[in-house]
C-alpha cells in the first residue's frame, strides 16, 4: 500500500491549501450552524465540540496516512480564513490515478478560488505525489464547476452517462475531465499556467 507524501502547505497566488487542524474548529463550526453545503460528505455535520475537535485532529489524516484519500483546507493566505476544502479520493495507487474534488464557501465564491487550488493540488499530486491521473467529474448541470475545470487546465473527455444519483433517485449525467502528468511537461498543449506556487 502506498500512501500521499506529508504536506505542509502548498502556496499560491491567494490561497494555502494546508491539512486541517484545531485552529479550523471555529470556522468548521460556523459552516455548520450556517448549513452551508461545500463540505465532503465524511465531514462533521452536527454541532458537538468532541466529535470536530477529534476530526480535526485525527480523523481527517487518518485517510491520507492510509492513502486512501487526501483533504485540504483551502485558506485565505492573508487572513488565514476557510474559504473551502480540496480533496483527492478514489485513489488507485496500482494505476496512480485518482478523483479530486472541491467546495468553496457560498460567500467566497465567483473569485477563482477554485480555479487556483484546483491548479495548486493537480501540479502536486501529479509531479511530487507521483500520480499520473487526476480525474475530475462535475454534473452537467454544474456550469461554474465545469468552467473551474476548464480554466484550471483540464481536458474534457466525454459525459458518463446517469453516473451521479441524486437523493430523490434519479441518475444525472457527469461531464469527466482529466489531467496527465504528462499534460505538465514543458511545451504540452496543457500545460497549466504557473500561478506562483510555493511549497514549505
Amino acid at each position: 500500500m502506498r500512501a500521499f507524501k506529508e504536506i505542509e502547505r502548498l502556496e499560491g497566488g491567494r490561497l494555502v491549501l494546508r491539512p486541517f487542524g484545531l485552529d479550523d474548529a471555529a470556522d468548521v463550526i460556523e459552516v455548520i450552524r450556517d448549513g452551508e453545503d461545500f463540505l465532503p460528505p465524511n465531514f462533521p455535520t452536527v454541532l458537538e465540540a468532541e466529535p470536530i475537535a477529534w476530526f480535526l485532529q485525527e480523523g481527517v489524516h487518518n485517510v491520507q496516512r492510509l492513502g486512501l484519500a487526501l483533504h485540504l483546507a483551502v485558506a485565505d493566505r492573508e487572513s488565514g480564513r476557510l474559504l473551502g476544502t480540496i480533496g483527492l479520493f478514489r485513489v488507485d495507487w496500482n494505476h496512480l490515478t485518482c478523483e479530486v474534488g472541491y467546495g468553496v464557501r457560498p460567500g467566497a465564491r465567483g473569485n477563482g478560488y477554485a480555479t487556483e487550488a484546483l491548479s495548486l493540488v493537480s501540479r502536486w499530486a501529479l509531479r511530487e505525489c507521483g500520480l499520473f491521473r487526476v480525474e475530475l467529474r462535475a454534473l452537467v448541470s454544474n456550469h461554474a464547476s465545469i468552467r473551474v475545470a476548464e480554466k484550471g487546465g483540464y481536458r474534457r473527455e466525454g459525459i458518463a452517462r446517469g453516473a451521479e444519483r441524486r437523493p430523490d433517485g434519479v441518475n444525472e449525467d457527469m461531464v469527466v475531465f482529466s489531467m496527465l502528468a504528462t499534460d505538465l511537461l514543458p511545451g504540452h498543449l496543457g500545460n497549466l499556467v504557473d500561478q506562483g506556487e510555493r511549497r514549505t
